[in-house]
């Protein structure tokens, strides 16, 4: 995994967070959104994550991860339109 990915928008603190914290995590997989906004991720990220449904941390990562890879060459793999 790219070192950029984790250090894309505040994402390895809001990933750590959730790993570390289950009170977090709880909220994370209930409301992807929520707990994005919460963490002060912005409105874009949160857009982004929000339709992730997992039932753990690593199938939330597993998800999450190539969405910002994708943000990070410039490219919205859900829509496959140029972020910008």
């Amino acid at each position: 995994m790219s070192p950029a990915v984790l250090r894309h928008a505040g994402f390895d603190q809001f990933l750590g967070t959730a790993a570390t914290d289950p009170a977090f995590q709880s909220t994370l997989l209930a409301n992807p959104r929520d707990a994005a906004l919460r963490f002060g991720l912005s409105a874009g990220d949160a857009a982004m994550v929000a339709d992730i449904r997992a039932a753990d941390l690593r199938a939330f990562a597993t998800e999450l991860l190539p969405r910002l890879a994708g943000r990070i060459a410039g490219v919205d793999r859900r829509a496959g339109a140029l972020v910008g």
